[in-house]
């Protein structure tokens, strides 16, 4: 009976405690995300038409590569390489990159920052680390911009011995 009367009196302070940590976790998650905006392009340059009806989808951006895999060959381990992936805006608006990001930390994308105008032609560069990365690699760059579809993947081979 004493355990229960305890309980009972602990209940209170478990209810404090729980929101305290609640609203604890909310602020913080708000000043981790404007710490994690700041130098990024605001929403409202990045248009998603994937929600748009699909006879429209043509007024937008448009990314053509003109290839999306390269494979390296054979390589000698600790040999860094680099590859450059271009591609066209083939639509009829600016076309932003978000982000690139490669799939592990040997693989790094640079993108360019600036819009790409219609019928514009640029790169990304991704450069490769072969450092303790022996045997074969397949490494992907996911490439995020206001293009439709929104997501583009990139992929890099290599035999690294």
């Amino acid at each position: 009976m004493n355990l229960k009367n305890n309980l009972l009196k602990m209940k209170p302070l478990v209810l404090i405690l729980i929101t305290i940590f609640i609203f604890s976790c909310k602020e913080s998650e708000t000043n981790h995300s404007n710490t994690e905006l700041e130098g990024k392009l605001s929403a409202d340059l990045v248009n998603n038409p994937a929600s748009l009806e699909s006879n429209s989808s043509n007024q937008f951006p448009k990314i053509t590569f003109t290839d999306t895999l390269h494979d390296f060959g054979r390589m000698k381990e600790g040999e860094i390489i680099e590859y450059e992936f271009t591609f066209v805006n083939d639509g009829q608006k600016d076309l932003i990159i978000t982000e690139a990001k490669g799939s592990c930390g040997c693989t790094v994308p640079t993108f360019p920052n600036e819009p790409i105008k219609a019928g514009q032609k640029s790169a990304i560069k991704v450069t490769f680390n072969s450092e303790g990365k022996k045997g074969y690699n397949e490494k992907v760059v996911v490439v995020l911009s206001n293009a439709n579809p929104t997501v583009s993947n990139l992929t890099i081979r290599a035999e690294v011995q």
